[in-house]
């Protein structure tokens, strides 16, 4: 009995290492245990491997499942399904190095490095074949892609490689790898640390963490997204240690510029409450389950805040009524997803309500375009946000394990642009089209338990030049549908400051990508 206890405790654990949920020192501590124990490498590699691998682009691959239906059943359920699916880029590298690393005899071949995932645009393999998915790569392979990108898992380190174009890499060793020109993430498991990417101007060690690389004419950049990497200096001296928020550029006529951070601050709290609609207001509710919901009758759902929405959003918000047994807070004035919500339930009114099944912000009404032509969202959220026009969806920035992945909106991350607390970088919905005609907008935008949250809402106007980072993300518009006060505006300035520093990621604020209120809807 204990042993089985000591089992479901190990795997709870493991469960939330996947999905980044644990402490530093806990973290530190599993990882030490999956280094020097063969039966928790195994448990893990179990676990995975039930998952489904929700890629890049919206793509679902499903995972082999090799372990028996008594060892399914074995594990304890609330937390499988609660943890399997989580939006941390640590889920999503395990399960395809544990998928990728239980291959058939020839697959385990010495010569065999990597497999590539998936690939889009054109690309190219030693300058003649297309790189297609599935394909294996070799010691001496060239990669090219003059459009799109590629995912690569290396076969016995584990290492993740997402490469966007222009891209020219050269594939060394299961160890190694040349980036001539182009920008690569690199996400890098315990077994992979020693990992080494190479550019004309420096070598970049792997120390344990998830990186970008970019190499271009006039020199090569790194970021450190988590954990440690170690650069070679031009010398061969001693290396340069950098870690979390570091930047460095190294140009082509020798010059190195280095951006150090430590001891970043946390992004903060929105300080200024929700303030009441006003006739130029998007208006909005915030939602809950009362108080007295039996614990009984939803313990058994998961995310249950998203699968009572569920209903609105596929009638095109007509049908309201899955919201009737909610209990509502007060009147919203929408004015732009952004930042760190630690207490807004509590400071928009939502009180009393079953915190443990979380709340979820609804708003709705009739906006003008400021032009006409395509637009398209950018965004995530931790752990609801859903934009629909006109009754249809058009982005979904929610975590992976979001019930609205049954709506099946097309999306792309983006993982080369930091975003808050989202390890996959941006995500992006598909281009819609307006006309000087008013449309029908709803936001939903909420939390699966509990009271914090965090969440970003952009918005890109086709054929606009917008100004970009010095990492390059460019700093696309803050969506609104008025002016923020002036209270407001000061704190969006701080805000931005702080992800232009801690996460190399940015937004505009530009008066003429203003949403116009027509008519004010009371939900």
């Amino acid at each position: 009995m204990k042993q089985d206890q000591k089992k479901d405790e190990l795997c709870e654990r493991l469960l939330k290492y996947l999905d980044g949920n644990l402490e530093k020192q806990e973290r530190l501590e599993i990882e030490k245990l999956l280094k020097s124990d063969r039966n928790a490498r195994d448990l893990l590699s179990s676990i995975a491997e039930q998952a489904v691998l929700v890629a890049d682009a919206g793509r679902v691959v499903e995972a082999r499942n090799t372990i028996s239906k008594k060892e399914v059943l074995s594990f304890p359920n609330v937390y499988f399904w609660k943890w399997a699916f989580g939006g941390s880029a640590a889920i999503i590298l395990l399960m395809i190095t544990l998928l990728f690393t239980i291959g058939s005899e020839e697959e385990k071949s010495p010569q065999f490095l990597a497999k590539v995932i998936h690939t889009e645009g054109k690309a190219k393999i030693n300058g003649a074949r297309d790189i297609t998915s599935g394909d294996k790569l070799f010691p001496g392979d060239q990669l090219t892609i003059s459009s799109g990108l590629i995912e690569i898992a290396y076969n016995e380190s584990g290492v993740h490689v997402l490469g966007t174009a222009p891209l020219n890499l050269k594939m060394n060793s299961s160890k190694r790898v040349n980036l001539l020109e182009g920008q690569i993430k690199l996400v890098v498991p315990p077994q992979g640390i020693g990992f080494v990417v190479k550019t004309p101007e420096r070598e970049i060690t792997d120390l344990g963490t998830s990186f970008v690389v970019k190499a271009s004419k006039v020199g090569s950049r790194v970021l450190v997204l988590d954990g440690q990497v170690a650069v070679k200096s031009e010398d061969d001296s001693e290396d340069q240690l950098m870690i979390e928020g570091d930047l460095a550029k190294f140009g082509r006529d020798g010059q190195v510029d280095w951006k150090i951070h430590s001891g970043h601050a946390e992004i903060s709290e929105l300080p200024t409450p929700p303030f009441p609609p006003n006739e130029a207001s998007l208006h909005g509710r915030i939602l809950g389950f009362k108080s007295s919901t039996s614990t009984t009758r939803l313990k058994s759902k998961s995310d249950v805040i998203a699968k009572q929405f569920l209903p609105l959003v596929q009638s095109g918000f007509h049908d309201r009524s899955c919201l009737e047994e909610l209990t509502q807070g007060n009147p919203l004035r929408y004015s732009g997803i952004l930042g760190s919500y630690k207490t807004f339930p509590t400071r928009a009114g939502l009180v009393p309500y079953a915190e443990e099944f979380g709340w979820m912000v609804w708003y709705h009404g009739q906006i003008i375009p400021p032009n006409s032509g395509r637009y398209r969202f950018w965004g995530y959220a931790d752990n609801h946000l859903l934009v629909s026009i006109n009754g249809k969806p058009v982005f979904e920035g929610s975590r992976r394990d979001s019930p609205f992945k049954e709506l099946d909106i097309a999306r792309s991350d983006h993982p080369s642009y930091p975003c808050l607390n989202a390890m996959a970088g941006f995500a992006s919905g598909a281009w819609f089209e307006t006309g000087q005609n008013d449309v029908q907008i709803d936001i939903v935008f909420g939390e699966i338990m509990n009271h914090e949250t965090s969440g970003i809402l952009l918005i890109e106007k086709e054929g606009t030049n917008y100004k970009e980072t010095h990492w390059g993300q460019p700093k696309w518009s803050l969506f609104l549908t008025e002016p923020p006060t002036e209270d407001e505006f000061a704190e969006l300035v701080i805000l931005r400051k702080q992800m232009e520093d801690k996460l190399l990621g940015s937004f505009s604020i530009r008066e003429n990508a203003y949403w116009k209120m027509v008519t004010p809807k009371d939900l």
